[in-house]
């Protein structure tokens, strides 16, 4: 039988890094739900980490297309660079992860004042060239017409506005197993007792990642282990480990490792200050973990405060460990909402429907249909 995507082109990734950080994963996950139906893909990167993946500098990434090519942007640190390497009319799709293509170089502008007069020189955040590094990627997107495509609403939204471009909404999506693991096994595989109230910080960057407010995971846990005692904390995703106290530090482990982590925990506490759909959050709900976190970004299109976990005002730390503590003593309402978040996320963020919506897409800027439509 002749394969349902059969008649899309090659289509080239490009990422950031070759094997860290959501964008690359999503970009993979892609690949891997595209070549399993025999289309054509690659992966170039500006960051070979394992130096298995193909090196391309962003200037560089145009002349190295084929004939026939659709070329898939996901991240770059040189997005000027990438853009104008592309030949007009070369057709392009690229998804936003965070907010870097229509400001002045910050991936979440947060609060910044300036974002709505186009970026300020000198830009507070000491991005150079601000205003000017602006208004060329806006140039060079209308030189290329995109497709643009955003895993959030909140992210298409703030798009349109400043890119005057439509922007396609495509959640993300992970492999989604048929039920999430046994705690009490996950726990007796990582040597946690069965009683532990079990809480789980994550990012990549540990408590350096600022956007994920990691500089205030310690003091949250020390909130939330005052009002818990029999809690047990994990922090994971810097560059060390170590312990102190009940507060267990991990670097950056595979994800396997970290699945079965989170299998094993009870909460997922994710006091995020910017997010766009993270992928850590689908993680924790694919163990069947509830969620506290901030309410910022797409957040709330992943969390549904009181069902599947708890939503706080936005950079209240008092107000998240209260909320932390709250849930982390209900065992009965964790699991609860574990359950909820189990299923809802099967059903809205499979991997499946994520690959279907990009080969949508896909379809639309190479100008084909599927046969029989």
């Amino acid at each position: 039988m002749e394969s349902p995507f059969a008649h899309l082109p090659a289509i080239v990734h490009h990422t950031g890094f070759e094997s860290s950080g959501g964008a690359t994963r999503v970009a993979r996950l892609i690949m891997d739900g595209l070549t399993g139906h025999g289309v054509a893909t690659r992966l170039t990167c500006e960051l070979a980490e394992a130096g298995e993946a193909e090196l391309v500098a962003p200037e560089a990434f145009g002349a190295g297309l084929a004939p026939g090519e659709l070329a898939h942007l996901h991240c770059s640190g040189d997005w000027p660079g990438l853009l104008g390497s592309i030949d007009e009319g070369r057709k392009t799709v690229i998804t936003l992860h965070d907010c870097e293509l229509f400001t002045g170089g910050c991936p979440y502008p947060l609060e910044c004042e300036h974002l709505e007069d186009g970026c300020a020189d000198p830009c507070p955040r000491a991005f150079p060239d601000s205003i000017e590094t602006r208004k060329l990627k806006h140039r060079l997107l209308t030189r290329l017409d995109p497709l643009l495509a955003a895993p959030s609403r909140w992210l298409a939204r703030l798009a349109k506005k400043h890119l005057h471009r439509p922007v396609a909404i495509i959640p993300n999506g992970i492999p989604w197993p048929e039920r999430p693991r046994i705690k009490q096994e996950a726990r007796r595989q990582l040597g946690i007792l069965p009683a532990a109230r079990v809480a789980v910080f994550a990012a990549h960057g540990g408590t350096a990642a600022a956007y994920k407010s990691g500089g205030d995971w310690r003091s949250i846990w020390q909130g939330v282990k005052a009002r818990v005692p029999e809690a047990l904390g994990f922090a994971v995703g810097g560059d060390t480990a170590g312990r102190e106290g009940d507060l267990v530090i991990w670097p950056y482990v595979e994800r396997e490792r970290l699945a079965l982590l989170l299998a094993s925990a009870d909460v997922l506490l994710y006091p995020t200050r910017a997010d766009n759909h993270s992928l850590i959050i689908l993680e924790a709900m694919a163990q069947g973990l509830a969620v506290v976190a901030y309410d910022v970004g797409g957040v709330p299109e992943q969390v549904a405060h009181g069902e599947t976990g708890v939503l706080v005002t936005p950079c209240r730390s008092g107000d998240f460990v209260d909320a932390a503590s709250a849930l982390l003593a209900d065992p009965g309402r964790c699991r609860d909402m574990g359950r909820e978040a189990f299923s809802s996320g099967q059903r809205r963020f499979d991997v499946g429907r994520m690959v279907a919506d990009y080969v949508k897409l896909y379809e639309q800027q190479a100008g084909i249909g599927r046969a029989g439509e």
